[in-house]
């Protein structure tokens, strides 16, 4: 089932009033590309984090017009959110993986290493949809821990042995 739709997180950013009226019409969302598809919470827990990801280091696909300093606040509230959705289903390996991807996300662009980003981000969306393979969890897992010692390469090799995800590569490249 496909669990985030864009109407869903203008829902939950238009909760915070400093981002209600800030919301886009964008309908995309890159969960449903997702395989296989996410459960409803996981699935708008891991786009709220992507949008916090962006808010703090790109461009917001779900919201517009958002200063400097309350795009850092805002993006904050989208971490946060997507964390709370995710942990309330009690999938603690879910919980796992999408905070290590927030901190190895944040490490890669202040080391200047943004080519990690999409292998990443790629690699842990197919390890919490329980892909098997190049993307399963523990081999996702291992690669996330050479990452957080300075070792690339295992999450750039898992990464190219994925499917291509160009909905998540658009965002991560605006």
């Amino acid at each position: 089932m496909i669990g985030a739709t864009a109407d869903r997180v203008r829902e939950v950013l238009a909760e915070q009033p400093a981002l209600a009226g800030r919301t886009t019409d964008a309908d995309e969302v890159v969960v449903p590309l997702v395989s296989p598809p996410l459960p409803r919470e996981n699935a708008l827990g891991f786009e709220l984090i992507l949008e916090g990801f962006l808010l703090h280091h790109g461009r917001p696909r779900h919201v517009d017009n958002v200063p400097m300093g309350a795009a850092v606040l805002a993006g904050d509230y989208c971490y946060a959110q997507g964390l709370v959705r995710i942990a309330a289903t009690g999938d603690l390996a879910m919980v796992e993986a999408l905070g290590d991807l927030v901190a190895l996300s944040a490490a890669a662009v202040a080391a200047g290493r943004e080519d990690d980003l999409l292998p990443l981000w790629r690699c842990t969306a197919a390890a919490v949809s329980g892909e098997s393979g190049p993307g399963s969890a523990d081999a996702v897992r291992a690669a996330r821990a050479a990452l957080r010692e300075g070792i690339p390469g295992p999450i750039h090799e898992l990464a190219a042995g994925l499917p291509p995800a160009p909905a998540l590569e658009e965002a991560l490249t605006r």
